[in-house]
């Protein structure tokens, strides 16, 4: 008696677990970390002078993929900056920033936003400052139904 009803409760318990609807099981989730150094020729924000930008950063990625195409990612990043004038002159900045994303899609609708915080302090005693906030949703038409910009460099 006690082997036929493990035998039952085997067979049941295969027969549940074969029947548990596919969107339990299909959720993918990855994360990715992340690390680089690279450099860049950009002008100073507040001079418009030409600099040479070292960023070192690292980070982690992490995304979730839905069987019914929802897809959520989410990135953190922090690192630090140094800008080296290509005018001697000027000061030399070095810093830190951190930056955030997400981003949430279906079939109704595509959201994302972006935050960069940027905090440099230049040899000459001096705050060079940047936030930038971007944020947009757009519907299943193509629509856009939310949308902000924003960049302030505070400067010198």
């Amino acid at each position: 008696m006690r082997l036929r009803l493990l035998g039952w409760l085997t067979g049941l318990t295969v027969a549940v677990t074969l029947l548990v609807p596919t969107a339990a099981l299909a959720t993918e989730t990855e994360t990715i970390h992340f690390s680089d150094t690279f450099v860049v020729s950009r002008p100073n924000p507040c001079t418009g002078a030409g600099a040479t930008l070292t960023l070192t950063f690292k980070g982690v990625l992490h995304i979730t993929t839905l069987d019914n195409g929802t897809v959520h990612v989410t990135m953190m990043d922090v690192g630090t900056l140094t800008a080296v004038p290509d005018d001697p002159q000027q000061p030399t900045y070095s810093g830190h920033f951190t930056e955030t994303g997400t981003e949430n899609h279906n079939s109704k609708t595509f959201t994302t936003s972006f935050h960069r915080n940027v905090v440099l302090r230049g040899s000459d005693g001096s705050l060079l400052k940047e936030h930038v906030l971007v944020h947009l949703t757009v519907n299943a038409n193509g629509t856009v139904t939310s949308s902000i910009e924003i960049e302030e460099v505070t400067c010198p």
